[in-house]
């Protein structure tokens, strides 16, 4: 279908520099709509480059659609997408990562359309521009049973800009649970190629403190904080590897201390089998990061594992021995899918015994409420 959508487009440009703009325009009429759009923008750039003229006999005038960031309408509506690919994320086949293509199609910033007056915005804003941050998310809807889950984005706003520049299609994955309680998510855990979606914008702060919001993950990086990640099971790591696998973070750990704990890994007897991304978690490690799987039940294993860690007797790999570095004060800890008995726990370890302030501790927007597993 991508290949599709960029031969059209291809034939609408040709169109564009050796036709009148009527007959472009005749052309878009019988397209999709992002397509139609971007056709009748190169039908007004011919005529403003000495096509026919609107007023001439024949002709018709076709207005000139730009897609702007501070049309509310525009940002709100989803786009097309697909289900690309269902990969297993763990080594027994349960968790799944569901890799989507997203329609985001290059558009007018081909035409190289840019107004000299810099408060004036004609740039096309395409779909993976609003991701930004790690920790963001979106609701992805089946079109033909209308099912419908809203989870974080798994890939780094890296990775998925490292798809759009020579594409009209953006990737982007999604952590699933096929064993979940939740049916819409164990649907979407079975889905396969070719599913056609419905893919909302992407939204969230990503992580950040609810009450201080200057708070946030740039923030800690920019002033040299060592950075916890505590994953409470696949609700948790899903947006947290998108913070493992952001350069900023793994250039970080190359220099301070980072830590990811990846509560409810599995049974100590299955040694990870259940986990999500081990193949990669040396990845991280020789980045620098230290990776520590907390095995068991959190209030009977975890805590323990945690502490230890703190301590210094456990073995994560990394580059430094500690997780907090020499000043409290400089620590960082970002929480996802924690439940709240275990996010107290974790703030009586973090905030009440080692003095991480509290305005550090930040968690996923939107989801800070949800319990995870």
């Amino acid at each position: 279908r991508a290949r599709a959508r960029q031969v059209r487009l291809l034939y609408i440009r040709v169109m564009a520099s050796s036709c009148a703009p009527a007959a472009t325009a005749r052309l878009a009429a019988t397209l999709p709509a992002r397509t139609r759009t971007f056709a009748r923008g190169l039908a007004t750039r011919n005529d403003r480059r000495g096509g026919a003229r609107p007023n001439r006999p024949g002709a018709a005038r076709v207005p000139l659609v730009f897609a702007t960031s501070t049309d509310p309408k525009a940002a709100a509506e989803s786009v097309d997408g697909d289900i690309i690919a269902n990969n297993a994320a763990s080594l027994d086949g349960k968790l799944r990562t569901l890799v989507v293509g997203v329609a985001d199609e290059r558009g007018d910033e081909l035409l190289a359309h840019r107004n000299r007056d810099p408060g004036v915005l004609f740039r096309h804003q395409r779909w993976v521009d609003a991701y930004k941050l790690p920790g963001q998310y979106i609701t992805i809807t089946d079109v033909d049973s209308g099912k419908q889950i809203t989870k974080p984005i798994s890939v780094s706003p890296y990775h998925a800009r490292s798809t759009a520049p020579n594409s009209d299609v953006s990737v982007i994955e999604i952590l699933l649970d096929s064993g979940s309680d939740d049916g819409d998510e164990n649907f979407f855990a079975a889905a396969q190629p070719p599913a056609r979606l419905k893919v909302s914008p992407v939204r969230g702060g990503g992580f950040e403190n609810p009450l201080f919001p200057e708070y946030n993950l740039k923030r800690a990086i920019e002033h040299g904080h060592s950075i916890v990640c505590i994953a409470g099971g696949t609700r948790g790591v899903g947006p947290l590897r998108s913070v493992m696998n952001w350069p900023d973070v793994s250039s970080h750990a190359g220099t301070h201390p980072v830590t990811l704990f990846y509560l409810h890994a599995g049974d100590m007897e299955t040694a990870g089998q259940s986990a999500a991304y081990v193949q990669e978690w040396d990845n991280w490690r020789e980045a620098g990061a230290k990776v520590v799987p907390c095995y068991g039940e959190f209030f009977d294993d975890g805590v323990f594992q945690m502490q230890a860690a703190i301590a210094g007797s456990a073995n994560g790999g990394g580059k430094f021995e500690t997780v907090l570095g020499k000043d409290p004060s400089k620590v960082t800890v970002l929480m996802a899918g924690v439940s709240g008995e275990e996010s107290k726990a974790v703030l009586n370890i973090f905030s009440t015994l080692q003095k991480v302030p509290k305005e550090q501790i930040l968690v996923v927007s939107e989801f800070a409420l949800k319990k995870g597993k």
